[in-house]
């Protein structure tokens, strides 16, 4: 493991080196600000990312390369983590190139070095991941820990309080027993003791038993005129002028339901363009150089950078969907599985876009290794990927030609 984990440190070194300094988006300026002030006053947004920036921002000042390096450093052990599950999966010797990607993988590269929520919840995932499927994880507190992980990140990215129900039921699709209902009950206080004092805390400021209460800005931002099933914001936002936060989420909701019940076909046909979106082209340094939140120097290895971003994510994304189909059967596939269904259920409801499949790309690694092994697929599955495949290549194709003539605006000047 010393190999991958080493490239992984210079990758994301030189990464961050390449994008200092760095101008922080509207979303890390937020993180940022709450992390200065703990959360005071607002439930907006889930509250873990912020107390963790709050704690390396005491550890280390206020420098954001110093959290940016800090971050990279925290991903290596997702490396390890990625490592120690293929090789649960496969046995022996599976590990080393699930490792290498997750090392270099262009998407992990980038994202390790932002402050983002990402990698802090890939860390939290993958943990969890790593003790569900101990072997001896029948264990009353093996498991209990393990929804104390689970709940941990609910607190980053509040989609994962599906994340049991699928567990539970993947688990009962291929086969399982009781035992695997009982595995999921006892999660569920494991991630209450984490989840409840928030909860309660939010009680007690806006009246709601809420993690967040951005979810119906949400959904508003899925059911609207102007949405194309992506996250890029509406141009009028007016509907949330003078709102409350502890208003936010029945405005947004009301609205959206609104925007449902008049527009039914356009609401049906917004779910696939917004798994598209989810699963599509990776955007990210492109938008970031444009709008010059990053340096642009030179200009040339940013864009072979996002190029080579792009297909790196297209050639994971077949081949972990292929490993997928594959004939194993095990806790860490039953993971892998969980993760994918909550990502795919939540983005079909609300938006989609390419930063959010990232705590998928770390799972995707894992299962890489039964892609290779010789394991027999019946055809309809393939097929039905095969398409599947085609016709997100085709959405990518339609998406980055609509960023072609920004790109050739940021190449004359």
């Amino acid at each position: 493991m010393a190999g991958p984990t080493l490239a992984g440190l210079l990758a994301r070194a030189a990464m961050i080196a390449w994008t200092h300094p760095l101008v922080l988006s509207v979303d890390e300026s937020r993180f940022w600000d709450l992390a200065t002030r703990r959360m005071q006053g607002t439930a907006f947004l889930a509250p873990l990312y912020p107390f963790w920036l709050r704690a390396l921002r005491l550890l280390l000042g206020d420098s954001v390369l110093a959290v940016r390096l800090a971050t990279a450093a925290l991903s290596l052990v997702s490396i390890v983590l990625v490592f120690l599950l293929a090789e649960r999966l496969g046995g022996p010797g599976s590990g080393r190139v699930p490792a290498w990607v997750a090392a270099l993988l262009p998407t992990l590269v980038y994202a390790d070095g932002r402050l983002r929520s990402e990698p802090l919840l890939i860390l939290l995932l993958l943990l969890f991941a790593w003790l569900w499927t101990d072997p001896r994880a029948g264990r009353t507190r093996t498991i209990l820990a393990a929804g104390g992980l689970a709940g941990a990140a609910v607190l980053v990215r509040p989609e994962f309080l599906l994340l049991p129900a699928w567990l539970l039921v993947v688990a009962v699709f291929r086969g399982g027993s009781s035992s695997a209902v009982r595995k999921v009950c006892l999660l569920i206080p494991g991630m209450l003791v984490v989840l409840l004092p928030w909860m309660v805390r939010n009680h007690e400021l806006f009246g709601s038993w809420t993690i967040t209460t951005n979810g119906g800005y949400n959904f508003w931002k899925s059911f609207n005129p102007q949405t194309d099933g992506s996250q890029v914001p509406p141009a009028d936002m007016s509907l949330f002028d003078d709102v409350p936060e502890d208003r936010l989420d029945p405005v947004g909701y009301a609205a959206g339901a609104s925007f449902i019940v008049e527009h039914p076909i356009r609401s049906l046909l917004l779910t696939p363009a917004k798994l598209l979106h989810l699963f599509g082209p990776e955007r990210g340094l492109l938008s970031d150089i444009r709008q010059r939140q990053v340096p642009s120097r030179p200009l040339a290895v940013g864009l072979v950078f996002a190029g080579l971003e792009n297909i790196a994510w297209f050639a994971l994304l077949a081949g972990g969907l292929y490993a997928l189909l594959g004939p194993i059967r095990s806790p860490v596939k039953d993971v892998v599985l969980a993760v994918l269904v909550t990502l795919i259920v939540t983005h079909a409801v609300f938006f989609g876009d390419e930063r959010f499949h990232v705590p998928l790309v770390p799972f995707l690694c894992a299962a890489l290794p039964e892609a290779w092994d010789g394991s027999l697929r019946t055809r309809a599955p393939v097929r039905a990927l095969g398409a599947t495949l085609a016709v997100v290549a085709l959405a990518w194709a339609l998406i980055l030609a609509r960023d072609a003539a920004r790109v050739a605006a940021l190449w004359n000047g």
